[in-house]
């Protein structure tokens, strides 16, 4: 029974050793020093503005005084959205410890659909992997920053300008309204998306060349992150709009014809009058 005692206390002691030897050599922060020492941490950030990311490329000195840096140890702030050109070794001059972690953005949520116009600007973001700042040392997080939200433009073909004298595209998501027309065909309109995406109601309004009546269509689309939505308008000889949705970047294309005839609505009109007055 003795001689059981004294196996079981060596080996519970040789287990302890084994444990404070690996937590020593595994955690650097397990001794006083480290613990209440700084480190440094260095960024490097990376931009792709394509949804599949291929070969992401370094930021240009141009991006370097766009780019905004935000620097967290779980609900720590260190550095608030700061230009990523203008980082001091003070701003990234941390104490020791686990959990970092680095957010690069081009701009931020607001400015996407604000500025440089109401019409707003594409936005990337990416947040680095957690990791540890050891005292003495450089620690480097790497940011891949990738598309946030999502942009939609009107394009419009020379089918359409020989029947229509001119357009006035009203696009809408929540709260917020954009109108393309003629004056503004190459501009390009930014919303912020979720990641399930937003859906985007638009209505087109055009007047007819011959005779200057009003054609209208209208539905809702479904915008997604990194994506170009682009309403391309057609239209045949006789006035049928035809509009063609596509997806930049997956070049996937959905067509839908919408019918606008003048004439068979009034028909309908007039039939349905007549069936009043028979009734």
């Amino acid at each position: 029974m003795k001689r059981y005692k004294v196996y079981t206390v060596l080996i519970s002691a040789l287990l302890t050793f084994l444990m404070v030897g690996c937590q020593a050599e595994g955690d650097p922060f397990q001794t006083p020093e480290v613990q209440e020492g700084e480190g440094r941490i260095a960024i490097n950030v990376a931009a792709d503005s394509k949804m599949q990311t291929r070969a992401a490329k370094p930021l240009t000195e141009e991006q370097k005084n766009q780019y905004l840096i935000t620097v967290r140890q779980a609900n720590v702030l260190y550095v608030d959205a700061k230009v990523l050109s203008q980082l001091t070794e003070a701003d990234l001059t941390v104490p020791a410890g686990y959990g970092y972690y680095v957010m690069a953005e081009s701009c931020s949520e607001r400015d996407a659909e604000s500025k440089p116009t109401i019409y707003g600007q594409p936005r990337l973001v990416g947040t680095s992997a957690l990791f540890p700042v050891v005292k003495g040392e450089t620690s480097t997080a790497d940011v891949l920053c990738t598309p946030a939200n999502a942009g939609v433009k009107v394009r419009v073909d020379d089918t359409f300008a020989e029947v229509f004298s001119t357009y006035e595209m009203t696009v809408k998501a929540g709260s917020r309204q954009l109108t393309f027309s003629p004056s503004n065909a190459s501009t390009i309109g930014y919303y912020n998306v979720p990641e399930a995406g937003l859906n985007l109601t638009y209505q087109l309004r055009a007047i007819r060349i011959d005779g200057g009546e009003p054609a209208t269509v209208s539905s809702t689309v479904v915008m997604q992150q990194g994506m170009i939505t682009q309403l391309s308008l057609h239209s045949t000889p006789k006035g049928t709009i035809q509009l063609g949705i596509t997806y930049d970047d997956t070049f996937e294309t959905e067509d839908i014809e919408m019918i606008i005839d003048p004439e068979a609505d009034r028909l309908e009109a007039d039939a349905e009058q007549e069936t009043d007055i028979q009734l």
